[in-house]
């Protein structure tokens, strides 16, 4: 039963590796957030610095949420690029395929250690 958790643990651990940043195009930020409810956006300045807002929000003209769980916001005309967290196919099928061939190495390994060929 143990090993189920943490199985389960290591599984859960890797979704995050399944999903990438997409910038939306040909959208404001203010529309993006009230049309999808995402739950974090991250946000590109002029000087190209990005800042991840958990939690955003629309607040007058700014963009507010949460940073390292403090509140924060940046006013929307700062904004020169918004993206936004969505499931990566690519990903998604790579972690599928390397998961299953690591299970088949480990079931490879038991098999051959319980088959005693060498030693016995």
């Amino acid at each position: 039963m143990q090993r189920r958790a943490i199985g389960l643990a290591l599984l859960l651990w890797y979704v995050p590796a399944c999903t990438t940043w997409q910038v939306a195009e040909g959208i404001t930020p203010q529309r993006l957030i009230a049309d999808q409810h995402p739950a974090a956006v991250r946000v590109t300045l002029p000087d190209s610095s990005q800042i991840i807002l958990d939690a955003p929000s629309i607040a007058g003209d700014s963009v507010a949420g949460l940073v390292d769980g403090r509140d924060s916001s940046v006013v929307a005309s700062d904004i020169k690029q918004v993206a936004i967290r969505k499931v990566s196919g690519g990903k998604t099928a790579g972690m599928v395929v390397g998961l299953g061939l690591v299970a088949a190495l480990i079931a490879g390994a038991v098999a051959l250690h319980n088959m005693c060929i060498l030693d016995c």
